[in-house]
């Protein structure tokens, strides 16, 4: 059985698309589906964004969950290597997580096993996608402009950034559970990521935020289309990297 772990609900829309067997995921204090997908069930489970709600979920699911046999952390993230454009997929071989509010601060380091990440890769190969692989960063809050994102390259070497991966990779490791990390560029390096404040830490925009956003900033309105092309791009990407990992997990 594959745990899936992402942060809100849009990441996985492509992915929907391509499970059967849906129902809701009836575990006390966890949201999500259970479905199949490349011949094995999997369990997602949302974990809103952030690394303290992604170490507080993924405790609870590992708690509640038997017989896992690999955990994904998956979802968006955003480019910090220049080339990485929307849609195209990160594997993580290591995750770097800044555990303050600044990226000055002392970083720590979670090892993924090479054994483990060349499984990612192999599943990713076998059904001819491409990707990068290398060092993914786990922020404590958003890098939205460019001038963060070059600085979190030179701070970390990280290729990619997100908000929950270390809490993940941590979790799962520490129970002996094959982990990968596999995420899709929403935003590349030198986009400015705008109104990411509008939404809560379950990735929900708030309504009343949005319009008040929205009035003074009319601008974004131009932006919003391309936004939502990034979103959709990464969420395609997703879904068949995330069936390619279930179906070689299935061999």
């Amino acid at each position: 059985m594959i745990l899936l772990f992402y942060a809100f609900a849009r990441e996985l829309n492509a992915l929907r698309r391509r499970i059967s067997a849906r129902a809701p995921l009836r575990i006390e204090g966890l949201k999500g589906f259970v479905a199949e997908l490349g011949g094995l069930q999997i369990i997602a489970v949302a974990t809103g964004i952030g690394h303290r709600r992604a170490q507080e979920t993924a405790r609870r699911a590992l708690d509640k969950v038997p017989g896992v046999t690999m955990v994904i952390s998956t979802g968006v993230a955003g480019g910090l290597s220049e080339g990485l454009r929307a849609g195209d997929l990160v594997i993580a071989e290591r995750i770097v997580w800044s555990d303050g509010e600044q990226l000055g601060d002392p970083a720590r380091i979670v090892g993924l096993r090479p054994e483990q990440v060349r499984n990612a890769e192999r599943a990713l190969k076998a059904a001819g996608l491409k990707f990068s692989t290398g060092a993914v960063l786990t922020s404590r809050r958003v890098l939205a402009t460019p001038a963060e994102k070059r600085h979190a390259k030179r701070r970390t070497g990280a290729i990619a950034v997100d908000m929950e991966s270390a809490a993940l990779a941590a979790e799962a490791l520490s129970r002996n559970i094959p982990f990968a990390c596999v995420r899709a560029v929403m935003d590349a390096a030198e986009d400015e990521l705008f109104g990411w404040e509008l939404a809560d830490d379950q990735g929900r925009v708030r309504p009343l935020a949005a319009a008040a956003y929205l009035v003074r900033n009319p601008a974004v309105m131009l932006k919003l289309p391309r936004m939502m092309r990034n979103l959709a791009a990464a969420s395609r990407s997703l879904a068949a990297a995330i069936e390619a990992l279930s179906r070689h997990s299935a061999q």
